[in-house]
């Protein structure tokens, strides 16, 4: 008897841990028919001499003594890379744990990265359980937004067509982030409030799910808050109250963010610029114009924005120096008259000349330092001038014949 029950063991596929342990170990025929049958499978890809692994093992298996009950229909379950280096390999394991999280029917895991505790852990879970109960999943792969108590929840799949007109006021976050937990009530006690406003909507986003977009707009941490405006990043929020967040939607709702007069007035809501046809002469009129010639749909451009937000904001109390943007897609024949080629490109002028072209981003203490360089330049032909004239009344102004010495000057 004893040996056909130790047979039984030998034969079965890694279905269940060895030593009455509560967590399931898969091979790679059991963890596809419970990927396809379960829905949810939380899988540790581990190495058994891993000491990361030996010391996380405690906690994985108090995790599943919660979980894998006997009506439950997820798993918590771990695959030895040792044994099944291929189904470890299919899945990009490169270092252990690796925790991912399967959906029903889908090989596409979410990967956790948050604290490897019992909280954590279990949040993660409520999560993604959350959004397998409410019927998410179901719209995932579809443009439809679900607004609810004045949220909108975004995903990778109506994130574009949604942000792409209008304003927008959203929190990027994830659930094993403290932070985000924290201001998560708050985030949503501000769309109550802002829920009948016709000129914002305010929407969240959670990278675990919706990777692509986060990766797009350069999240690195969260929660993180940005104003989007017809899908371009405005601002970039740092308050954590609920009245801190309301003045900076409030700030940001000014009708006026983008009139020529506020910002040569350095009277604006917004750091940087939106140049179009209708004025593109008018902010010219700086001594230092800074451009980021860009397009919605570039994902390079989506990246740039928040590094764009931030040196306009390194200037915004400079009377000569304008940081600004323009849309080639809304503004082609702009874009076509500068000979754009290539998104993004950062044109740096002074006196209406061209002084630098860079294709693509750049780290933002070497913008700062190109824009710096541009006025210390500013700086000294000024205080030629004025030693100038004061001996010889009829020398010609910066604006006025020397031209040519400026321009000179400007040449890369």
């Amino acid at each position: 008897m004893f040996a056909k029950y130790l047979y039984f063991l030998l034969v079965w596929p890694y279905f269940v841990a060895p030593n009455e342990s509560n967590i399931y170990e898969y091979d790679a025929d059991s963890f596809r028919t419970q990927v396809k049958e379960m829905d949810g499978n939380f899988i540790m890809f581990y190495a058994p001499w891993s000491k990361s692994c030996q010391k996380f093992m405690p906690i994985w298996e108090e995790l599943a003594e919660l979980i894998n009950t006997k009506d439950s229909n997820f798993n918590i379950a771990q695959v030895d890379c040792t044994l099944h280096t291929n189904l470890c390999n299919e899945n990009d394991v490169t270092g252990y744990p690796t925790l991912l999280y399967f959906h029903k029917n889908t090989f596409e895991p979410i990967e956790y990265k948050g604290t490897r505790d019992l909280a954590s852990l279990t949040l993660f879970l409520s999560e993604v359980f959350t959004i397998k109960t409410e019927g998410l999943q179901s719209i995932k792969n579809t443009d439809e937004v679900k607004i609810y108590s004045g949220v909108a929840y975004l995903n990778d799949y109506n994130v574009e067509k949604f942000l792409s007109s209008g304003q927008h006021f959203v929190m990027f976050y994830t659930s094993w982030c403290k932070a985000s937990q924290k201001l998560a009530p708050i985030w949503s006690d501000l769309a109550v409030q802002y829920s009948h406003n016709d000129y914002v909507q305010i929407g969240k986003i959670n990278c675990m799910e919706s990777q692509i977009t986060c990766n797009n707009f350069d999240v690195k941490q969260y929660p993180y808050l940005m104003w989007i405006v017809s899908g371009r990043i405005m601002g970039i929020a740092h308050e954590d109250t609920l009245e801190g967040l309301k003045s900076y939607v409030d700030k940001m709702l000014l009708t006026e963010n983008h009139d020529p007069d506020k910002f040569m007035k350095k009277k604006k809501a917004l750091p940087v610029a939106r140049i179009t046809e209708e004025t593109y002469e008018t902010f010219f009129d700086k001594d230092i114009v800074f451009i980021n010639y860009f397009a919605p749909w570039c994902a390079h451009c989506m990246q740039l924005s928040p590094l764009w937000a931030q040196l306009g904001e390194r200037f915004e109390n400079e009377s000569r120096v304008l940081v600004a943007d323009v849309d080639c897609a809304a503004s082609r024949p702009v874009c076509e008259l500068e000979k754009i080629s290539g998104l993004p490109t950062l044109v740096l002028y002074k006196h209406k000349k061209i002084v630098s072209v860079e294709h693509g981003g750049k780290p933002l203490d070497s913008l700062v330092a190109m824009v710096q360089d541009q006025l210390d330049i500013l700086a000294g032909i000024k205080k030629e001038v004025v030693t100038t004239n004061s001996s010889e009344e009829s020398t010609p102004s910066i604006h006025g014949g020397d031209h040519s010495t400026a321009s000179t000057k400007d040449e890369l």
